[in-house]
């Protein structure tokens, strides 16, 4: 049977094109993960016949559509003028969707080479951050200065690229290596990433990683136990957030902190204040931008304008109010739920989705912002390989 025979040859070529492309981009330092991700659903796009049975839409999806659709409208009372957010949500988050759902709808051989082409996008990533990390050779092509310092805060973003993708390569080698030889690469992977994030200096990449392989392992024994309790607890953190992070911050010794997060808890302090002047409908889609606020790292002459508070949980209640939070909840919720029901869902499928959600939960209560369009196609290019480590859907699916 050959490459396209089941679905033709523009879908797999386009899908294994777009592993390697997005790999290419996560090396340079995942900014542009987004456009990699929205070419390669864009090439790979089903046919129209097949798009149609997306609707009626699953539950989770059309409830985050929903969820898009408030996000857009509490643009109209922002104070902050740009609504290009609004549009990059609408027309990407649903594409890079798109292209999960066609690494899931490939067949035979067709998936079989794309698992190939994925795994080796991911070696290919491990390598360079690995070269990066013990010689600096790549930011030692960057001037002194500015230069260099912007190539490496970039790099942050790769390397939270390549701990977010950790488990699935967990999942790939448990399948290509069977036996303790799997479980070997599988630890010196995850030693490999806890390096990489050490040495470039993302502490978050550190714990993630050990959160991660607490998850994997549990989730290889009760896969779909763990992805619901992972569920629970993303869709408790975004609800509790404005309540529950001053209550810990109550209890933390401030001081002891480096100053990066010095930095994080007065954003996260500010926030929780704002929260409580529109706790209902929100300040309004990227609100966070048009605050004035100035921040001082202890120790360090440096003053931060932040873009956003450092934490999804923080930011969806600051800017869409308790109606955003409870839509994106129900939709994460329901997501689980899903996930968690499927028939064919396999130990090291389930171990995978598990250990990557929780991963992408530590950086988005900790980092990134969100609405950062390469950090959702990332969560895209997560969501295809995990696809990947699992069953075919079911033939009688088929059109």
């Amino acid at each position: 049977m050959g490459l396209g025979a089941e679905q033709g040859l523009r879908q797999p070529l386009a899908i294994i094109f777009g592993f390697g492309f997005i790999a290419l981009f996560a090396s340079v330092g995942a900014l542009g993960i987004a456009a990699a991700v929205f070419i390669a659903s864009v090439l790979a796009l089903p046919s129209f016949s097949r798009l149609k049975t997306l609707l009626p839409l699953e539950l989770p999806f059309a409830i985050f559509l929903i969820f898009i659709a408030w996000a857009w409208a509490s643009s109209s009372w922002s104070p902050y003028p740009k609504s290009d957010q609004a549009w990059k949500m609408a027309l990407g988050l649903p594409v890079y969707c798109l292209f999960a759902y066609s690494v899931w709808s490939l067949r035979g051989k067709a998936r079989l080479w794309a698992l190939y082409a994925a795994f080796s996008g991911l070696m290919v990533l491990f390598f360079v951050y690995t070269l990066e990390a013990i010689t600096g050779v790549i930011s030692g092509l960057f001037a002194e200065g500015n230069a260099r310092e912007q190539m490496l805060r970039d790099a942050t973003r790769g390397v939270s690229a390549l701990v977010c993708v950790t488990p699935v390569a967990w999942a790939f080698v448990a399948m290509l290596v069977p036996g303790w030889r799997g479980i070997a690469a599988g630890i010196l992977l995850a030693l490999l990433a806890g390096f990489v994030s050490w040495k470039l200096g993302l502490s978050a990449g550190v714990v993630a990683i050990g959160f991660g392989a607490i998850l994997f392992g549990i989730g290889w024994l009760f896969p779909r136990t763990t992805i619901l309790v992972v569920g629970l607890i993303a869709v408790g953190m975004l609800m509790l957030a404005p309540m529950g992070i001053p209550l810990v911050l109550g209890l933390l010794d401030t001081n002891e902190l480096p100053a990066t997060w010095d930095v994080r808890v007065q954003i996260w302090q500010i926030a929780s204040e704002r929260i409580a002047q529109k706790p209902l409908f929100g300040w309004g889609l990227d609100a966070s931008r048009a605050f004035t606020d100035l921040y001082v790292a202890r120790g360090v002459d440096v003053q931060f304008r932040a873009a956003h508070p450092h934490n999804i949980g923080l930011q969806i209640w600051l800017e869409t109010g308790l109606v955003g939070v409870l839509l994106f909840s129900a939709a994460a919720l329901a997501l689980a739920v899903r996930v968690a029901n499927s028939w064919n869902l396999t130990r090291s499928q389930g171990a995978a989705i598990a250990a990557s959600a929780g991963v992408i939960l530590i950086f988005g209560m900790v980092t990134y912002g969100a609405w950062q369009e390469w950090f959702w196609a990332c969560t895209a290019w997560v969501a295809a390989m995990c696809f990947l480590v699992g069953p075919e859907p079911e033939k009688r699916a088929e059109l």
